[in-house]
């Protein structure tokens, strides 16, 4: 027993100094998190198994963690010294750990390519590679919490508050380390530098846990009970906690993984929405974490035992009613999202879009998410009944609660969205907090020591619950289109923002041709009842058409298919509506090529293009992958295609950046034969210039050869690229008109010959190096992210027209590779007029020379540029007016 005064003032002024500490280390820990999946994903790919693989791995370690110190935590003399080095040591493997993934990144190439596993199998050695990379460091934090619990404990009356107390705290820091990281460290210095950064603060925190743990004496100090009268543990409380814990960490991470796939539909599934989710979900978890910890030790002081239990199962239903309600909310977001947007006039102010999210992100998440946060304290109240076992407990609810959160991001993502969506997900998570309750209630009544008649009106609370949500309630309702609408993007894009206007941009136009929620994204497809417009939208963007998106979609094929020496092997990232690669199919010395897709609902939706994109679903030419495009590229062997066409979705989207960094290019360069082509499609919308211009200078660092085109509508641009000399050639250009179904395709979209293909042509390599990427420009990188963080940044802003400015800037007369013919010139000069192009006096001007002095069409030629040049003259007056 403690006796001394002053002792007892030592060791609270030792747990008060110990709070910032287990802050720091709960925003190290998060900084990890996000740093260490990212780091992975680039390996291991961005598919949802891969997602969930990396995971698991980190939670389960964090699980394994727990449970092994609440094995041994109330028998070590210094629990406080030995945190720290459990932070020095969490801090020193942060430092090798781009090294580690160093030494796996090949064995995983090798295992591949040597036994060419299954899907079971390859997720079994994915699990087993990165499981030995994560499992010694979250070992090690999930081994903190139970130390520090038997530390700062020196009553078992306020066991609730303190352990409350530090689950609350480390959480908080959590909440700071995904603002710095996410907002602030990532996009200002990089993957590396913030990887340096946590580390040094791990060690830092680490050795002023051990100098205060020599400050304070040490050793963690007996336990006083101040109610002896409370029976010690009931037989089999640890079990039944757990269990119950164990659900109901289960039913959080499908609410989580449920309420991230709805706000990736309200926001968007940029790096920043991803990380104000989390954002509000732990805020929530800190809050509960605070209030729970008192509550519980009111209750134990009041009833003991059975008051506890009787108040978490009371919490349990909470969640369940608490979140099922909500899902009636989920019709009104896309309203509510709107309303809020023009509240805080983002559309002038696109930095306000974070606060838009915030608000969003914690009316679905925030109150729930502090149920969850109490019920944890209250677990632990529950489970701590003998002074000498205090981080033992601690350390099994800690692990069971975490086991439990493993299984529900497994089946929320494998199972429970594929089959029953977000709707189904979100009640089934309360059926896991349903059970819970009845577990606990079963064992109170078994307890005694409350009345039955208590026993049994908490029991009709459940039920009633359970009759309101499933019966009384039925299924709330949810519009496909309406929560498809994708207003994070396209609420700027219309003028009536009244609840009329909302529904009327967004679901009286279109008749819904089909709708799925897969694996890692909602599947989308409508058709316009005006115009007859097919489009496919990945969780609210519009990715593919067949309208003003079809000459994108087919040039990102046919282009580098002319440049190509050879047809063997064409691989193509991305099918959304499968016109790209039907337009490829098309080309006849192609025999078969690779089409991977991540999502496989896409395979689905793409059949609702056949008429566009020539049946490419069933054609025997197309060899479907489901993967992640960047991880199918590392997984092929060096020298693999002929032509590599990457026409992934915006870059702005987290997972997709990856596709855009000289990391991944300088993969793909090598995955080329020889003389082989790649195709990057980049858009001009919602990026702007110097974002632009990044991407202009990774790819021309990459290879030495660059040919830029620009697409019809002037909102896209798409990159030929080669380690072979390239040219806006005639002859090249003519060979995709030889064959029937491409000349069928190009003729469709108004390109009756080469010279319509000349006219897209901008400008080459030697232009960007020369003139676009300057040298304090930097590079777009798998350490910098610069895309990934710039770009959404702009997706309310006006960029398309300073983008297509600088393709004006700097487009060039490709003539010196071109016939020397004064009609061929003369032609293409009057493509570039059809097209608005500014080249189109100039070209003319060419053409007049070529002519003979005597021909009398010079003069025919000259009136011809004059009139043309006064219609420019004219058209600059009225922008500037």
């Amino acid at each position: 027993m403690i006796t001394d005064p002053s002792a007892n003032r030592r060791q609270f002024w030792t747990v008060f100094g110990l709070l910032p500490l287990f802050f720091v280390s709960g925003a190290t820990a998060l900084t990890y998190q996000s740093l260490w999946v990212r780091e992975l994903q680039l390996v291991f790919g961005t598919s949802t198994f891969a997602i969930s693989t990396v995971l698991a791995a980190f939670m389960g370690g964090l699980a394994v963690g727990g449970f092994v110190a609440g094995r041994y935590a109330d028998r070590v003399p210094h629990p406080l010294a030995v945190y720290g080095i459990l932070e020095i040591g969490i801090g020193l493997y942060a430092f090798v750990f781009p090294w580690v993934v160093g030494v796996v990144t090949p064995v995983y190439l090798e295992v591949h390519r040597a036994m060419d596993p299954g899907p079971v199998v390859f997720g079994l050695v994915q699990f087993a590679l990165v499981g030995s990379t994560l499992f010694l460091p979250t070992m090690l934090m999930g081994a903190t919490l139970p130390l520090l619990a038997r530390f700062a404990t020196d009553r078992l009356g306020s066991a609730g508050d303190r352990i409350g107390t530090l689950y609350s705290v480390n959480t908080a820091g959590a909440v700071l380390g995904t603002l710095l990281c996410g907002f602030f460290l990532l996009p200002m210095i990089g993957r590396s530098d913030t990887t340096m950064l946590a580390a040094g603060a791990n060690l830092v925190l680490g050795l002023a846990a051990i100098a205060l743990d020599r400050l304070s004496g040490g050793e963690a100090g007996a336990v006083r009970d101040v109610n002896p009268a409370a029976p010690i543990r009931a037989s089999g409380v640890l079990v039944v906690v757990s269990v119950a814990i164990g659900l109901a960490g289960f039913s959080a991470l499908v609410y989580e993984v449920a309420w991230t796939r709805l706000l990736g539909l309200m926001l968007g599934a940029s790096v920043y929405s991803f990380s104000l989710m989390l954002l509000a979900f732990l805020t929530g978890i800190a809050l509960g974490g605070k209030l729970g910890g008192p509550i519980a030790d009111a209750l134990w002081r009041r009833g003991g035992l059975a008051y506890v239990l009787l108040a978490f199962a009371l919490v349990e239903v909470s969640i369940a009613v608490v979140s099922f309600a909500m899902m009636y909310v989920y019709p009104e977001l896309p309203f509510f999202y709107v309303w809020v947007f023009d509240l805080f006039d983002a559309g002038e102010h696109p930095q306000a879009v974070f606060g838009v999210s915030m608000v969003v992100s914690a009316l679905v998440m925030t109150p729930p998410a502090i149920l969850m946060g109490i019920h944890f304290p209250m677990a632990v109240r529950a489970v701590i009944g003998n002074e000498d076992e205090l981080g033992g407990p601690v350390g099994i609810v800690y692990g069971a609660n975490t086991l439990g959160g493993v299984a529900g991001a497994f089946l929320a993502g494998f199972v429970f969205l594929p089959t029953l969506w977000v709707q189904g997900t979100v009640a089934a998570a309360a059926v896991g907090e349903v059970l819970a309750a009845l577990l606990l209630l079963a064992f109170v009544a078994r307890l005694g020591t409350v009345s039955m008649g208590r026993v049994g009106a908490f029991g009709g609370v459940v039920v009633v619950s359970m009759l309101g949500m499933f019966v009384v309630g039925g299924k709330p309702p949810w519009d496909p289109l309406l929560m498809t609408a994708g207003m994070y993007h396209y609420v700027t894009t219309f003028d009536d923002h009244s609840r009329e206007g909302i529904r009327e941009y967004s679901v009286d136009l279109y008749d819904l041709v089909f709708y799925e929620e897969g694996l890692s994204s909602v599947v989308t497809v409508a058709k316009n009842k005006d115009s007859g417009n097919i489009w496919l939208a990945n969780n609210g963007k519009v990715d593919a058409s067949t309208t003003t998106d079809m000459p994108t979609q087919v040039l990102c094929a046919l282009l580098p298919i002319a440049y190509a020496p050879a047809l063997e092997d064409v691989l193509v990232i991305g099918l959304a509506s499968g016109i790209t690669a039907g337009a490829v199919s098309q080309v006849d010395p192609v025999t078969t090529m690779e089409v991977v897709e991540l999502e496989p609902s896409i395979e689905r939706a793409a059949e609702f293009f056949s008429a566009y994109n020539h049946d490419i679903v069933h054609s025997p030419k197309a060899k479907l992958i489901r993967n992640d495009g960047r991880n199918h590229v590392l997984l092929a062997k060096p020298g693999t295609y002929d032509v590599i066409i990457s026409e992934p979705p915006n870059p702005w989207i987290s997972g997709v950046a990856n596709l855009f960094t000289k990391d991944f290019l300088e993969v793909g360069k090598s995955r080329l034969k020889p003389g082989g082509i790649w195709s990057q499609w980049i858009q001009l919308y919602g990026m702007d210039i110097r974002d632009l211009k990044v991407l202009l200078k990774t790819v021309a660092t990459v290879y030495p050869h660059v040919l830029v085109f620009s697409t019809i509508e002037e909102a896209d641009i798409v990159l030929v690229a080669s380690e072979s000399p390239l040219a806006p050639d005639m002859e090249k250009l003519d060979r995709l008109f030889q064959w029937p179904g491409v000349r069928k395709d190009l003729k469709r979209l108004g390109f009756d010959g080469p010279t319509d293909l000349v006219a897209l042509y901008r400008f080459d390599r030697e232009e960007i190096v020369n003139n676009i990427a300057t040298d304090d420009l930097p590079l777009n990188t798998d350490d910098s992210m610069i895309i990934e963080y710039s770009a959404p940044l702009h997706l309310h802003v006006d960029t398309q027209d300073d983008n297509v400015q600088l393709l004006i800037d700097h487009s060039q007369l490709p003539l010196d590779t071109l016939p020397k013919d004064p009609n061929f010139v003369a032609g293409l000069a009057r493509k570039y007029h059809d097209r608005g192009d500014l080249r189109a006096v100039r070209t003319l001007v060419k053409a007049i020379e070529l002519l003979p002095p005597d021909d009398l069409q010079r003069q025919t030629w000259l009136d011809e540029a004059n009139g043309w040049q006064r219609e420019l003259e004219e058209q600059l007056a009225e922008e500037n007016e």
